[in-house]
């Protein structure tokens, strides 16, 4: 099949196609006697693959990335999440410099003019979370772990910090606060295997969860087929809906602090009004929380914490947000270090 056939059957012109063979994406093959090239029904195959991925938003590289699992579903599924997540962080830096240019041109037709302050104000806060999106990694190594332990990784994470018994007791308590009805939507975030997510399932909520660990992930899957998980993180939910309760255990203790106040603005857009939110994990009720040297336990799981690279959320900041926005809140400490905190949206 010659060029323009090729590119008519597959819906692009000659000059894209062209442009797929110099990023070696599809390499056609050339006659001999006048060198034209001829697309086979592989090609077309592949183009087709091409044209769409394309269309769905990945890049000439994640796409070249992507070909030769093409024959290997699973892997295909787990490329194609990680490029969805990329997107939708595109989109969440897109909606935050949309709300920033809704804020600055209410600012200056209240003010009668622009204000240069304003814009740089804003531009500032759009690159602060911009960086915070794309600086976090998993530095815990979630993707081994989860190879190694299953769906123990979590507690795994936290030797050293709380026992196997407290983790257990922490979940439970979640699901309790959370109290979910049958005909409710949920969304766990940062659910990992599906500790949690497999108890709210039990009470016949309608759970969807996020998981930014590739094995996790599969873990979760194939533990809870029923459940739309999504690869993805705190900082950028990739979810449009509305849920009745967000949970969120044990993993906001990955972030630091000022990421864990963008996550709870991701956590506020994802759920409903009159909706309710519990976080569970390790909490400070003040900065500079040390412990007595009579307290040796406290101080052992204090230092596990700092060794394991684990930044515990700082209550005075994280009720403030919630009250600024009408939420009521009521937290219960589970341990020395670990705490729950259930705040319902206005």
């Amino acid at each position: 099949m010659k060029v323009h056939e090729a590119a008519t059957m597959v819906g692009v012109t000659p000059r894209t196609l062209r442009f797929y063979e110099e990023k070696k994406l599809v390499t056609p093959h050339k006659t001999n006697d006048n060198g034209y090239r001829s697309y086979s029904e592989d090609d077309i195959m592949r183009l087709r693959w091409i044209v769409s991925l394309r269309e769905l938003g990945m890049s000439i590289a994640q796409i070249a990335e992507t070909l030769p699992l093409i024959d290997q579903p699973e892997r295909l599924i787990r490329k194609v999440d990680q490029a969805r997540v990329r997107l939708h962080e595109e989109l969440t830096s897109a909606l935050d410099a949309l709300r920033a240019f809704d804020e600055t041109i209410a600012g200056w037709q209240h003010e009668g003019s622009p204000i240069l302050e304003d814009a740089e104000r804003a531009a500032a806060r759009i690159r602060h979370n911009r960086a915070l999106r794309t600086s976090w990694s998993d530095e815990w190594n979630y993707d081994g772990l989860a190879l190694q332990y299953g769906y123990e990784a979590p507690l795994i994470a936290l030797a050293g910090v709380i026992g196997q018994q407290q983790y257990q007791q922490a979940i439970r308590r979640t699901m309790e606060w959370l109290d979910p009805a049958a005909h409710e939507t949920g969304l766990e975030v940062g659910a990992g295997g599906g500790n949690l997510t497999a108890l709210l399932c039990a009470t016949g909520a309608k759970m969807s969860a996020v998981e930014q660990s590739s094995e996790m992930l599969a873990l979760l899957r194939e533990r809870l087929p029923q459940v739309d998980a999504r690869q993805g993180n705190l900082l950028s939910l990739p979810l449009t809906q509305l849920f009745d309760f967000v949970a969120c255990s044990f993993t906001l203790q990955h972030l630091g602090t000022s990421a864990q106040l963008l996550a709870l603005g991701e956590m506020d857009r994802s759920l409903k009004s009159g909706g309710r939110l519990v976080i569970t994990g390790m909490m400070n009720d003040a900065y500079n929380h040390e412990c007595t040297s009579s307290d040796l336990q406290a101080r052992q799981e204090a230092d596990a914490m700092r060794m394991a690279g684990l930044v515990p959320s700082m209550l005075p900041e994280l009720i403030p947000w919630f009250q600024q926005r009408g939420y009521s809140i009521v937290t219960e400490q589970l341990g020395t270090h670990v705490s729950i905190l259930y705040a319902a949206k206005p």
